[in-house]
């Protein structure tokens, strides 16, 4: 299917939309394969700014291929199940290794795989109506590389009860939960996204917004002395970023700063 992830820019957003609703839009292996390589070309394409994820039809992601995953399961094809499992987890590396801002717009389902690729991303927004719910142990499964993750969103507690009682959640619960950051209207789920990628966008310039995603992944784990270390560096190649020597300069002349979507206001 070559139109399996559609891809739509409005000026430095572009949206991609899972496309598979048929299916609920399930992680199969030509989706994730879309999917990742156009995360790939937003993240080499200068004038996009940030990337936000929406599904076609009545649900965001219903997760896992599961006619896929019986057929190698009951083959007992483990090279196909580590193969197919790797391309999951490339997606899952150049998501949450994105170096622009990533926003999911969660309408319906995102359960088990599609409930990790939302908590994959920066941002996530929540009609009312979206059903969250990390399904995996239900059919026997398990929810192993999401659950990497899971915590850097939701405070480990709150992780322990999602992964082993699979309930639904609904988007005004996962807000207060912090599976989700903001509650948009019914139906308004993908216009409230963009909107909040573009005032993300026009506050913080692109190479610092990078370049703090970068250490937030690169300081996750480490001892406070060993992310001091590495949050020296993080400062001092900053420090020789253009934008960094253009927001200083706009806010010492002007005592504000700049509109970083806004072309004209960048320095000759």
């Amino acid at each position: 299917m070559s139109d399996i992830i559609l891809e739509n820019q409005e000026g430095p957003i572009v949206v991609l939309t899972l496309n598979d609703p048929e299916r609920a839009n399930p992680l199969s292996s030509p989706l994730v394969e879309a999917l990742s390589a156009a995360l790939e070309r937003a993240a080499a394409a200068d004038d996009i700014r940030a990337v936000v994820l929406c599904g076609a039809g009545r649900h965001f992601s219903a997760g896992a291929d599961l006619e896929a995953l019986e057929r190698l399961a009951a083959g007992g094809d483990e090279d196909g199940a580590r193969r197919d499992t790797e391309g999951l987890r490339g997606l899952f590396e150049t998501l949450l290794g994105h170096p622009k801002l990533t926003v999911a717009a969660v309408h319906g389902a995102a359960v088990a795989g599609g409930c990790g690729l939302a908590t994959a991303c920066d941002f996530v927004v929540a009609e009312p109506g979206a059903r969250f719910s990390y399904t995996e142990v239900k059919i026997g499964f398990l929810a192993a590389m999401v659950l990497t993750f899971l915590t850097r969103r939701v405070p480990g507690h709150v992780a322990r009860r999602m992964l082993l009682d699979p309930e639904m959640i609904d988007g005004e619960r996962a807000v207060a939960l912090g599976l989700a950051d903001e509650l948009a209207v019914k139906g308004a789920g993908l216009q409230t996204a963009i909107a909040l990628a573009r005032s993300v966008c026009s506050k913080a310039s692109p190479s610092a917004l990078a370049a703090t995603k970068a250490l937030l992944n690169e300081t996750a784990g480490l001892n406070w002395r060993e992310a001091l270390a590495t949050a020296v560096e993080a400062n001092v190649q900053q420090r020789q970023e253009a934008d960094c020597i253009r927001g200083v300069r706009t806010f010492l002349d002007t005592k504000t700063t700049p509109d970083w979507l806004d072309p004209t206001e960048e320095s000759e």
